[in-house]
């Protein structure tokens, strides 16, 4: 295993490609699979689907008066976006086969999708080994505005366990209504809200955990698990969003630090 791109008491982050990465982990080394990896989606034709991803998931905003607008910011873009169904199941399937093994007996796994890709997805992961226990609902509020449609404001997580779940004693609820992060907070096209990541641990008993993210982008599920006491173990094939994340969690901990140094004066 390569040498880690960031770690600090809680986190450790690779540079480097995920089924790579995953081969080299422990056996049971994890206790959840926290990840939102590309959806190779986009659209109804080949032709949307190979689109640059900074395009087609810039996602939309709300205007004051509750009405949508799509941003005009760029947050770069990201590879391994555009494959057709059958190589994108065959994919999702080698490496939640890879995680199903790093994941404890027991454990959870939430994998992010977009509503074209919730059967490829679900039907890959069971491929992969998981049970498919159903799926969470994430009410971004804003979505895009189609007339004569519905508003596609929702994304969903398709949830799976190794085996039976651990026992657990919370009610969390499937639908997750949680806004979308800012432009001016964002660091990549499909970042996904610290509160939303959070809140699809609440499902475990209280304790520690250990995450695995085998797609972390610019490190938002690291950032999560961190701030509720987890341990993460994040991979990313893009260094750019390497050094992203790496900067991000470094100035978490320096906050912590400061924090912690403002409560003892």
């Amino acid at each position: 295993m390569s040498e880690p791109y960031y770690q600090d008491d809680l986190v450790t982050l690779y540079h480097g490609e995920a089924l790579s990465v995953l081969a080299s982990l422990p056996d049971a080394s994890a206790d959840v699979l926290l990840t939102d990896p590309p959806y190779s989606s986009g659209g109804m034709f080949r032709s949307d689907r190979a689109a640059d991803p900074a395009d087609k998931y810039r996602g939309w905003s709300q205007n004051p008066d509750g009405s949508s607008r799509k941003p005009t910011a760029s947050y770069g873009t990201f590879g391994g976006d555009s494959r057709d169904q059958r190589s994108f199941m065959g994919w999702v399937a080698a490496w939640s086969w890879q995680a199903l093994r790093v994941v404890v007996p027991g454990g959870h796994a939430f994998v992010f999708s977009d509503w074209r890709q919730v059967p490829a997805a679900t039907d890959a992961l069971q491929l992969g080994g998981w049970v498919w226990r159903g799926l969470n609902v994430w009410d971004k509020g804003v979505g895009r505005p189609m007339r004569g449609r519905f508003r596609n404001h929702l994304e969903f997580v398709a949830w799976g366990t190794s085996g039976a779940p651990v026992a657990s004693d919370a009610y969390p609820s499937a639908l997750i209504p949680v806004p979308t992060v800012s432009s001016s907070d964002r660091e990549h096209v499909t970042q996904k809200p610290t509160d939303l990541l959070a809140a699809l641990l609440a499902v475990f008993p209280p304790g520690e955990l250990r995450v695995l993210d085998p797609f972390m982008g610019s490190g938002s599920s690291l950032v999560a698990a961190r701030s509720l006491g987890h341990r993460c173990v994040g991979v990313e094939v893009d260094e750019r969003y390497c050094e992203i994340a790496a900067k991000r969690l470094a100035q978490g901990v320096l906050d912590f630090g400061a924090i912690a140094a403002e409560a003892e004066q």
